[in-house]
């Protein structure tokens, strides 16, 4: 048995809180303003990349190389490769977020895509269920490495869960602030890259320590005999080159490194620089991890140690403390700081694409406004929900089967955006309608090929393929045999995605949005200070395609005078937008290159152009003097918006109702100027002005319809409506509506004595309504109290009852004692009614909720009503049903009593020779409809409704026992469970009582259960001596009839004395003791086995039973080296740990 270090819970504890204390430090140093000079700049934007470097890299890395010989990972090659050959896609993919001012990487391709809410929405969850499984192996890492260090090897919950709460606040504290999610956080990038330097530091000292200390160098570990096989082992073709692919993907399609590419980026300048460093980096901290890997193989022969840890076990083994420790730190570093970014910007992503547009939506329907500190509170609480998602996920997921798949799974998965992304970037034909289905078609294999063989290896689908065809086997799709589960998963998918995206997109018409933004991705370049023109240039333009007037006031505007200076940006903005208002953006964009290309000297290129423009000009002014003829005629005022919520069109109705100075509007004004003037004039509402500004743009951009009644200083009313246009933009209309407000107030006054009327009536109701309701929760509650106390006694009364007759059996007054037990029975039932008829009436009725089979409380009803039904000569009759539904098992199996009593109790009352009751179901338009069936005396149509009161009966029926409360509780429990009741019936004819249900789908473990019962029919345990013990008889019983069932041999006993009578009787022999732990007389099933494996020629298993399922017994059957099962005990799980110990 291996032994090594185990450093004190408290120690290690406080390692990592003093640690999350200098990263808190830290990232607070970095948020000062006067300290940001420090952290802008090249070399801590590079480290602050090795967030890529995670627990996997810390770990997992040196695992993968004890296995393949490979001293740098493929995906590691991959990300290096791309790096350095394919540089400028990340520069691109740099400009145009910039640009673009996009915040993530689902906005990215949103903006790409026509703005599509769809497909931010659909990246969004892919980039979630892509990166929780990988959050959740960092959570992993960090409960086992602490497990590992202070030596508890318990089940790791407390430590996951303790780690995961401080992660929320630490996570929420770091990027949570404010509101802006393309803001950046220097205290952020501070942290991330102190947390990369410690690891790396950490890696390398431990990796001198492992190379050097405990052994004689690289030399000496690659002579071992144990590293040959490891040096000479190695791995398909196929899979090191989809880890190379994966590796090249997703280091920038990954929500946390396009955070850290785009959004944390100063200067491309530092890009340039990381291009380099960061590829360097990579290198240094892969450096040790194949002399580790070959260390921990000689150390830890034959798989006794789990490869992963070997950076970790090997100083715990060799008792160095400080090492351990500080290896635990690195560790700590590389989980901690991949969660914290990989929740920030989850959680942004979820707020920006999927709560706002949900929120935005609310807010008009019930024309609210939307407070943007709800915002953040959704980001925070966002944060928390992806943390604990990756909780849940990383408790769930088997320890040892799963979690060394999960980086993988969920590489592959985020690698599904590289087709959408790459066409954003390059290809001009690329529809938003390709990349979706592309998406969601290459998740969809994904998931078939890759989620569903690793989570559920066993199931028949992946052993035999859909409908038993062997090339749609999850493994080896369309006959792909020779590719192992990665490399078949990465290309089925990738290719499906592909193929898809590049076909739709080729044969697919492309919207004028998509046009529009395909040209500014792929002309990102061509950005205003590309454009080297001097201010004659530029006003030159001005007088070509406007007018002299409009060239001079822009000069003055920007106070410019000497023609050959280089033009301002500002004044090159300037002269864009107003251009884009007369010849549009393309247009626009040809005058401006022309113009820059065009030497001083020669205009020529510049007049071409220009000729071109001017035949399309003609054309647009006409259209656009057409266009402005209308919008004068029309009585509202309207104002047009374009994409760049740039104003384009307006009328002097507009002007007039909102009383803008002359001269003030212009063509390509940005709405944000007017939204200011407005406020500042008092007549738009707001505290925060920037906020308020930022909150209405966005209302637009987002597409939402507007309404608003708005009261100008002049006193008119106006009504202002909004609607978004295809393709972008925004128009408004404006309407007086200052008489119909007037003549609405006359008649609101004319009508307020009639209104004081109907209010003052409607208290005197509503007055009367609530006494009747406080008489009737009264009555409920004297009901419910007077049944619970009178049924105290007649209980005790019962009791007393059947004690007196069985001693008076064979009396005289047997019969008498008989009829007074019967009696009491009556009343018994009578006040169970009452009982819960005063339950359900009093609200005091909690549903539970479940998905069950019909046949679970339809079948031990019929055995129960069969039984009755013999008694009274009826002929009972059951259908059974497969059907499962979603209610409450215990009150719908109330409901059918109810009703089966009450056909049981007047079927004999009907003349015909034989009385009949049928229960069954019936389906139809998935609804299920349980149905009673009775060929009784019939019910009247003109009672079948007041047959559900409480106390009401037929004449018919007087002479039967009861209060007439069976159907009122039918109903009630029906009411509750919003489940209606049906009756059909006719004089002479019985009765059709029917309850309405939805069925839900058969769950997928009804049918492994169903699987496992057969072949539980089949197989037993072949004699197998077995020792059983628990203080409860009937336990003991159920149990010892189960094993016999199996054909085991079985000895019980109850406890300690009867096992010392039974050493004295025979010889012990047994091969499995199954034991209850607590037993009479405070002893314990532990002890008692204990003390049964001493006696035993052999040690056997043990297996103890409890329904405490505490950690404290958990652990005492750890140290014991016995089994623990929780109470109650299933009779296959039973088998199936029976046949593992065996």
């Amino acid at each position: 048995m291996l032994v090594w270090l185990s450093i004190s819970t408290w120690v290690i504890t406080g390692i990592s809180i003093l640690y999350l204390l200098v990263l808190f430090y830290v990232a607070y140093w970095g948020q000062k303003s006067q300290n940001r000079k420090w952290i802008h700049n090249p070399y801590i934007y590079s480290l602050s990349l090795g967030v890529s470097c995670t627990s996997w890299a810390f770990y997992g890395i040196v695992g993968q190389a004890s296995q393949t010989g490979q001293w740098l990972s493929p995906i590691y090659i991959g990300t290096i490769a791309f790096f350095i050959v394919a540089w400028p896609v990340l520069v691109k993919l740099l400009r145009i977020s910039k640009q673009q001012n996009l915040t993530s990487i689902a906005d990215f391709l949103a903006s790409r895509y026509e703005n599509t809410p769809k497909i931010a929405a659909t990246v969004s969850v892919i980039a979630l269920i892509g990166t929780i499984p990988y959050m959740s192996l960092q959570l992993r890492a960090i409960s086992q490495s602490f497990d590992l260090t202070t030596g508890t090897y318990q089940s790791g919950t407390a430590t996951t869960l303790a780690v995961t709460t401080v992660l929320i606040a630490f996570s929420i504290l770091f990027g949570a602030r404010d509101n802006k999610v393309n803001k950046q956080n220097p205290g952020l990038i501070a942290a991330i890259a102190f947390s990369s330097l410690i690891k790396l530091f950490i890696f390398i000292i431990a990796g001198l320590y492992i190379t050097f200390s405990l052994f004689d160098g690289f030399d000496h570990l690659t002579s071992l005999p144990s590293s040959q096989a490891v040096i000479n082992n190695s791995q398909t073709i196929y899979l090191t080159f989809s880890q190379i692919l994966l590796g090249g993907l997703t280091i920038f399609l990954t929500p946390q490194m396009y955070h850290m590419f785009v959004i944390e980026n100063n200067s491309e300048q530092h890009l340039k620089k990381a291009r380099w460093l960061y590829p360097l980096y990579l290198i240094l901290i892969n450096i040790f991890v194949l002399p580790i890997a070959l260390a921990g193989q000689a150390t830890f022969p034959g798989g006794s140690v789990n490869s992963d840890t070997y950076i970790l076990t090997l100083p715990l083994f060799h008792q160095e403390a400080l090492i351990s420790g500080l290896v635990y730190i690195g560790g700590l570093a590389a989980s901690i700081s991949m969660i914290i970014v990989a929740a920030i910007v989850l959680s942004s992503m979820l707020t920006t694409e999927l709560i706002a547009p949900t929120l935005l939506k609310w807010q008009q329907k019930n024309n609210t406004e939307l407070d943007t500190s709800t915002l953040l509170n959704y980001r925070r609480g966002g944060i928390a929900v992806v943390l604990i998602s990756g909780f849940i996920f990383e408790r769930l997921v088997n320890q040892q089967s799963h979690l060394s798949n999960l980086g993988i799974l969920a590489f592959v998965l985020l690698a599904q955006l590289a087709p959408a992304v790459i066409g954003a970037l390059y290809w001009r034909k690329a529809t938003s309608m390709a990349a979706m289905i592309g998406l969601v078609f290459g998740t969809l294999v994904w998931a078939y090929t890759l989620l569903l063989p690793m989570i559920f290896p066993n199931i028949a689908i992946v052993e035999h393929g859909l409908f038993n065809i062997a090339w749609l086997k999850p493994t080896a799709l369309f006959g792909l045999t020779e590719l192992d589960i990665v490399s078949h998963g990465v290309f089925s998918s990738l290719l499906t995605n592909a193929i898809l995206f590049i076909f739709i997109s080729s044969n697919s018409h492309r919207t004028v949005g998509e046009k529009l933004q395909a040209e500014q991705f792929l002309k990102a370049n061509a950005s205003q200070a590309d454009y080297d023109l001097t201010v004659a240039d530029v006003t030159k333009l001005l007088k070509r395609f406007l007018d002299t007037q409009t060239a001079e006031s822009a000069l003055k505007r920007f106070n410019l005078y000497k023609g050959n200076q280089r033009a301002p940006k500002q004044y090159i903005e300037y002269a864009q937008r107003t251009l884009a208002s007369v010849l549009g953006t393309t247009s626009t964009r040809l005058v401006m290159q022309a113009a820059t290309s065009s030497p001083d000297n020669d205009a020529l290129a510049l007049e071409r152009v220009a000729g071109i423009v001017d035949e399309a000009s003609q054309l647009f002014e006409f259209n656009r003097e057409l266009l402005q003829a209308g919008l004068e005629n029309i009585e509202q005022g309207i104002s047009v918006i374009d994409a760049d919520m740039r104003l384009v069109a307006w009328n002097k109705q507009y002007i007039s109702l909102l009383d803008y100075p002359a001269n003030f509007l212009q063509a390509g004004m940005h709405i944000s100027e007017l939204i200011r003037f407005n406020i500042d004039r008092g007549i738009i509402k707001g505290d925060n002005v920037d906020e308020t500004i930022n909150k209405r743009i966005m209302h637009m951009q987002a597409g939402h319809p507007h309404y608003v009644q708005r009261s100008m200083p002049s006193g008119l009313v106006i009504e202002i409506r909004g609607q978004a246009m295809p393709g972008g933009g925004f128009v408004s209309t404006f309407s007086d509506i200052t008489k119909h407000i007037e003549a609405e107030r006359a008649l609101q006054k004319a009508n307020e004595t009639l209104e004081n009327r109907v209010l003052a009536r409607t208290a005197e109701l509503q007055t009367a309504k609530a006494e009747a309701e406080a008489a009737n929760k009264s009555k409920t509650r004297f009901l419910a109290a007077a049944s619970h106390d009178l049924m105290q006694p007649f209980n005790a009364m019962s009791l007393f009852t059947e004690m007196l007759h069985k001693q008076l059996r064979g009396s005289d007054t047997e019969q008498l004692a008989a009829q007074i037990q019967s009696s009491l029975s009556s009343v018994e039932a009578i006040l169970t009614d009452l009982v819960t008829i005063s339950k359900l009436d009093g609200n005091g009725q909690e549903l539970t909720l479940e998905t069950f089979a019909l046949d679970d409380i339809l079948r031990p009803l019929s055995a129960e009503f069969s039984a009755l039904a013999e008694k009274q000569n009826i002929k009972f009759r059951y259908v059974p049903s497969s059907v499962w539904v979603h209610t409450d098992k215990r009150l719908l199996r109330r409901l059918i009593q109810n009703l089966l009593s009450n056909a049981i109790n007047y079927s004999p009352l009907t003349h015909k020779a034989q009385a009949r009751v049928t229960l069954g179901i019936k389906r139809s338009n998935g609804l299920v409809k349980i149905v009673v069936v009775d060929n009784g005396p019939g019910i009247p149509k003109e009672q079948q409704t007041q047959i559900f009161a409480e106390f009401e009966r037929l004449a018919l029926t007087k002479d039967k026992a009861g209060l007439g409360l069976g159907l009122a509780i039918v109903e009630r429990i029906s009411r509750l469970l919003k489940l209606p009741v049906d009756i059909r019936s006719e004089i002479n004819n019985g009765a059709l009582f029917s309850v309405a249900i939805s069925r839900v789908k058969t769950p997928n473990s009804a049918q492994v259960q169903n699987q496992d019962e057969t072949t539980d029919k089949t197989e037993t345990l072949n004699k197998l001596p077995v020792l059983i013990v628990d203080n409860e008889p009937l336990l003991l019983d159920a149990l010892k009839q189960q094993l016999l069932n199996w054909q085991c041999d079985v000895t019980a006993i109850n406890g300690h004395e009867q096992y010392l009578q039974l050493t004295k009787q025979k010889q012990q022999s047994f091969e499995l003791i199954i034991a209850d732990y607590h037993l009479d007389n405070n002893e314990d099933g532990i002890t008692l086995s204990q003390l049964a494996l001493s006696n035993l020629s052999k040690s056997c298993p043990v297996i103890i039973c409890s329904a405490d399922p505490s950690d404290n017994l958990r652990q005492k059957c750890h140290d014991a080296q016995f089994y623990f099962m929780k109470k109650p005990i299933k009779s296959l799980a039973l088998k199936r740990q029976i046949k593992q110990l065996l």
